[in-house]
């Protein structure tokens, strides 16, 4: 498995690379002017501590910021800060048709 290092402290494999940019050549022509936009979110305290979900949507172009977008192979994608977080220390990778966060 080929991996690479986001300058913002998470891993990527190739194989999610690849994923996000069949994805957006695939749909990018539905969704002018929108963004590929990655949530991932973790709970850290009560009934459901230690679950994560994630998210990969389209979201409006203008209502992201140019600091919170970020390139994953050659695709650029959205990040929060929250989502930057959330992933830092872990590995994406997309394998068997799923989207896997590990640690």
């Amino acid at each position: 498995m080929e991996l690479h290092r986001h300058p913002c402290g998470f891993y990527f494999s190739q194989d999610f690379a690849v994923f996000l940019s069949e994805k957006q050549r695939a749909e990018a022509a539905q969704h002018a002017g929108e963004i590929l936009a990655l949530d991932y979110l973790r709970c850290r305290e009560g009934a459901q501590a230690g679950q994560a979900w994630w998210q990969l949507d389209w979201v409006a172009l203008h209502t992201v910021p140019a600091d919170a977008r970020y390139s994953l192979g050659d695709t650029e994608i959205a990040l929060s800060v929250k989502t930057i977080h959330g992933l830092r220390h872990h590995l994406v990778h997309y394998a068997d048709g799923q989207v896997v966060v590990k640690k």
